[in-house]
């Protein structure tokens, strides 16, 4: 009888974990996985399609695509930020500079510090990388 309480509880506490992983939104479901999507920018000419995150990146956020951002950023213009997931004011500083800077300005979407699927596309086709 204790051996069978004992399986109950754990089948109970293992149904409980995978409904809070159901539940859960992209972004907090796996700290280890940038869910992604496919994007046509409509400010580049041509059919092209990017990956970008399924979500803004943007001040505050704490995932693993930050750190892919971040990755990109860093293959473009040398070892600038920390990699660490954190959407701080580093990264947002590059984010601006980024969207305020040419060859990005005219593709980006304009300046809000906010890592979008405008400002990722735009970075991805100027520099003909994508690092996630």
């Amino acid at each position: 009888m204790i051996r069978a309480q004992h399986i109950a509880a754990s089948c109970t506490a293992i149904a409980l974990a995978a409904a809070s992983l159901l539940a859960a939104t992209p972004a907090e479901a796996s700290p280890g996985v940038c869910y992604l999507k496919y994007y046509n920018n409509p400010l580049i000419p041509g059919n092209e399609q990017f990956l970008v995150p399924e979500y803004n990146l943007s001040y505050g956020s704490n995932d693993y695509c930050v750190s892919g951002w971040q990755r990109q950023i860093n293959h473009r213009f040398g070892e600038v930020l920390t990699v660490d997931s954190v959407f701080g004011q580093n990264t947002r500083a590059w984010t601006r500079l980024i969207q305020d800077t040419s060859p990005y300005s005219w593709c980006a979407g304009g300046v809000d510090g906010i890592a979008g699927p405008k400002t990722i596309s735009c970075f991805e086709y100027e520099n003909g990388i994508s690092i996630w």
